[in-house]
């Protein structure tokens, strides 16, 4: 018996049932499915997209000059009567987008936890505590983080009768979890944990080294 040729009528039966149920599904279930599946924009971008080789548009829009104006290799293009619509990336500051600078954003995040009076939020005014001693340790040199970061272990907050064993980055993620749920700005909670996504480890190593010279 050809075992190989045994097993093909239940995976071509498993195959029939997938196509089935995927043709049973309607555009934006599709999309859900696909999403949850690793689908991103950029994908859609590729799948839709084209070179400037392909699209007199594509090359028209990229030889404006914007230095605010970003291209991916793959262009959407959306046709309309007398020219087309080109998909870009529009840079926009976080200053003109009206985005406090993060030491701003850090005090009006603490004055919020500080609001929460909530049995459930000892362990928030316990983050809110820890972060005040970080900002005053660091004083006026959140807003201007440089360097190249290097690893850093978690190190010893230590404020009134408390003490956590946390990274500063930790904590700011921390409070914002705690706080946006209760109603902290959506936008400041966005642009805090996008600040720590791109700058958490310079401002963890720069806390290590100011708690060290504080010591």
């Amino acid at each position: 018996m050809n075992h190989k040729n045994a097993v093909r009528p239940c995976a071509e039966a498993d195959a029939l049932k997938l196509v089935q149920s995927l043709r049973a599904l309607d555009a934006k279930q599709l999309l859900q499915a696909a999403i949850e599946r690793g689908l991103t924009f950029g994908d859609c971008i590729n799948a839709f997209g084209m070179t400037p080789e392909e699209s007199a548009f594509v090359s028209a829009a990229q030889a404006m000059p914007d230095d605010d104006i970003e291209f991916d290799d793959r262009t959407v293009v959306s046709r309309s009567e007398r020219g087309a619509f080109v998909h870009c990336w529009h840079f926009v500051s976080n200053a003109a987008a009206g985005i406090p600078e993060p030491s701003e954003m850090l005090e009006e995040l603490l004055r919020f936890a500080s609001s929460i009076e909530q049995p459930q939020s000892m362990r928030l005014q316990m983050s809110r505590g820890a972060m005040a001693q970080v900002m005053e340790v660091l004083e006026d040199q959140l807003d201007e983080l440089e360097g190249v970061p290097c690893e850093v272990s978690p190190m010893r907050i230590e404020f009134g009768p408390y003490a956590l064993d946390i990274l500063p980055s930790a904590l700011v993620i921390e409070l914002v979890s705690g706080a946006k749920p209760q109603g902290f700005s959506p936008v400041l909670a966005e642009a805090l944990l996008n600040w720590i996504e791109h700058q958490g480890n310079l401002l963890d190593q720069l806390a290590a080294e100011m708690f060290v010279a504080a010591a």
